[in-house]
């Protein structure tokens, strides 16, 4: 038992939930929830928010009492093929569960403060639950709305104990990409790594694939690109790599990102892949098979599939997370080839 002192308007559910040993979602329901909860359950939770003096949150009981079946989904660059995909499988998803969706997509140059914004103006329309599918907020932005409605993250893996998630498992993709690199020879290779700060995912991805790398003897460049989407200074710096012959293959967190550098190489003379090999990430961009990038083709169909089971089912009732990551498939194209002899 707990017995300091604390204030009620420092008091967290969670700080309730660990003080009558629950989750936090079962310390909810208690409170705000219409699902049955155990009599002791109950007790027990009661008797821990009076101890530490936790006072109820009267908004968010009223926002619970009001929500419908309309479900929102925070949206991060939908001009992006993936994130474009991903709002029209979640969208038809939801439309065969019968339920609706209204979406909320900020700028890609805006950041996290931003996206906390717009999670504010989906609760302000009484959503039942929100989709967040973004890889610029931190989970710990999204806590304020756990007590309100069921909240599911989609793509990006996340290990918060209390969120649920169905995220592409980026580091067993990253490592397939890896393990394809240095099958072909590659010893030395340039490995874009964007800012955590502008896209969690991407950040995630160029790390395990400068990892898996390591691990197989190949000696890794990181490049840093501290912009979303945009390569102006990393692409030179991976065109000098080439020219130095310091590298013979250079590793993309996204396929856009490949797709904007190639021009870069072409104006540098540069043939993919006789004079550099290149790979991608994601493997949803239109025409990709002619353009014949090796890449990965991530799951989104069925993180969709699966992120609208789960958050059906937390409308229901609310049960502990779960974090699912799904595996992608390695799509071997033209743009990675057995590394050049040295000259």
């Amino acid at each position: 038992m707990n017995n300091e002192t604390h204030s009620p308007l420092k008091v967290t559910m969670a700080a309730v939930a660990e003080e009558a040993g629950v989750s936090r979602a079962t310390a909810s329901r208690v409170f705000y929830g219409s699902t049955p909860v155990a009599k002791h359950t109950r007790q027990a939770v009661y008797a821990a928010a009076e101890r530490l003096g936790y006072v109820p949150n009267t908004m968010a009981r009223s926002l619970a009492a009001r929500s419908t079946d309309i479900l929102g989904l925070l949206l991060r660059a939908p001009d992006n093929p993936a994130y474009g995909l991903l709002f029209a499988e979640l969208q038809a998803n939801v439309s065969a569960a019968g339920l609706q969706m209204v979406t909320v997509a900020p700028s890609r140059h805006e950041g996290a403060h931003f996206e906390r914004q717009a999670l504010n103006r989906l609760l302000g329309l009484r959503v039942g639950g929100m989709f967040v599918s973004t890889g610029v907020i931190r989970a710990q932005m999204l806590e304020p709305f756990l007590d309100l409605v069921p909240v599911v993250v989609v793509g990006r893996p996340e290990s918060h104990p209390d969120i649920h998630s169905v995220s592409y498992d980026e580091d067993h993709n990253a490592d397939l990409l890896a393990g394809a690199v240095a099958a072909a020879g590659h010893r030395s290779v340039a490995v874009v790594v964007p800012s955590a700060e502008h896209t969690v995912s991407e950040s995630r991805r160029g790390a395990a694939m400068a990892r898996g790398l390591t691990e197989r003897g190949v000696r890794v460049h990181e490049v840093s690109s501290p912009t979303f989407g945009t390569l102006d200074e990393g692409g030179q710096e991976i065109v000098a790599l080439r020219r130095e012959g310091r590298i013979t293959a250079a590793m993309f967190p996204s396929d856009w990102r490949l797709l904007t550098f190639l021009p870069l190489a072409q104006e540098a003379g540069l043939k993919v892949p006789d004079d550099i090999s290149l790979t991608g990430f994601d493997g949803i961009m239109p025409g990709i098979d002619l353009l014949g990038f090796t890449t990965v083709r991530i799951p989104v169909e069925a993180a969709a599939r699966r992120a609208v089971e789960v958050m059906r089912a937390q409308l229901e009732e609310r049960t502990q997370p779960l974090h699912e990551l799904l595996p992608g498939t390695l799509v071997r194209g033209r743009t990675l080839a057995a590394a050049p002899l040295p000259r």
